[in-house]
């Protein structure tokens, strides 16, 4: 059932969603951000992932001010005793390891909260360059009106002449490269270099697109929760077997040398409409040492949550919409079903 943006305004504004956000339902919300920056600055992430400064600010203030905002620590310790959350109980992740996530950082320093970064670690400071990026990037620059790949032996043509153009090749190409191993997505790569040769800063740019390592210590350091998403954004159901096991097992071992403390979070990447993590994938992370990961399935946690495939609420930029999800929807669910 949809329910529109004015309704969840309306609610939020006139003091519901607060009542509601009472209601006894032993839930907690781990918060998924990726990208925090301006439109016009954001050359390195798709748009739908990226939240505002100033919405995020605004967020945070709210939850320092009406919730408790928790670590991953603390949610798994209640899971595995089966203690109840703390109240209005929410935790705030961030995917791959962007460079604005540090202004998200001082941000959250600011009102004294707390967070999980789930950083690409073959990525981070002067590492690989993340292909998400690579692709946005290379797409979004090029002057040329075509772009002709051959991918397993297909031959596929993308026009690039407008924006809408740019946008589904973007699309398109990015789908392709998270259903297929990790041989295929370098040949991809590969090609978008040779091939939209025109864009000549790639490589200057991709080195502004990630934290550097002495960010993450000092975010570490200054009680922010460090975690892995494998070394460089690989999708795991479709890797090679070996190829998956040693981007979970070095994204570990990397981080705890660079951090100097044990990495025990998880998040799965490449989420979306088709597989990214599987029973396989879950146990090389249990293997591995992991105590958690998380997904890109919508809805809530709670007592019975699995650990290795913990929901988290998707963030937009329009905060009565994430306390509605939050607060609101499992309750007026429940309501419904009794109906």
């Amino acid at each position: 059932m949809k329910y529109s943006i004015s309704i969840k305004n309306i609610m939020f504004k006139t003091g519901i969603m607060s009542l509601l956000q009472n209601a006894p339902l032993q839930n907690a919300a781990i918060l998924r951000y990726h990208a925090v920056t301006d439109a016009e600055n954001n050359y390195y992430s798709s748009p739908s992932i990226a939240v505002s400064p100033h919405d995020f600010e605004i967020q945070v203030k709210y939850f320092a001010q009406n919730c408790n905002v928790i670590s991953l620590d603390t949610l798994a310790e209640c899971i595995l005793s089966k203690k109840k959350f703390p109240k209005k109980s929410i935790v705030m992740t961030f995917d791959d390891g962007y460079q604005d996530n540090y202004s998200a950082y001082q941000i959250m320093k600011k009102y004294k909260i707390q967070g999980t970064f789930y950083v690409a670690a073959g990525c981070l400071g002067q590492g690989e360059t993340l292909w998400l990026f690579e692709v946005i990037f290379l797409i979004q620059q090029t002057k040329k009106l075509v772009l002709y790949l051959d991918i397993n032996n297909e031959n596929l043509q993308f026009p690039l002449s407008s924006k809408s153009e740019k946008m589904y090749a973007m699309r398109k190409i990015t789908e392709i490269i998270k259903s297929n191993n990790l041989e295929t997505r370098e040949n991809i790569r590969k090609q978008l270099r040779i091939k939209l040769n025109d864009v000549n800063d790639l490589n200057d740019k991709a080195k502004q697109v990630m934290l550097s390592w002495k960010q993450v210590k000092e975010m570490s350091d200054n009680g922010m929760t460090i975690g892995g998403h494998t070394m460089t954004h690989i999708n795991l159901p479709n890797a090679d077997y070996e190829d998956a096991k040693r981007e979970i097992y070095e994204c570990k071992s990397l981080i705890e040398e660079k951090t100097g403390k044990p990495v025990k979070h998880f998040s799965y990447p490449n989420g979306g409409n088709y597989d990214y993590y599987n029973d396989t994938i879950m146990q090389i992370i249990k293997q591995a040492g992991y105590l958690t990961s998380t997904t890109s399935n919508n809805g809530l946690v709670n007592m019975n949550s699995r650990l290795l495939e913990l929901s988290r609420i998707r963030i937009t930029n329009n905060l009565s919409e994430i306390v509605y999800q939050t607060a609101c929807e499992p309750f007026v669910k429940k309501m419904l079903r009794r109906d």
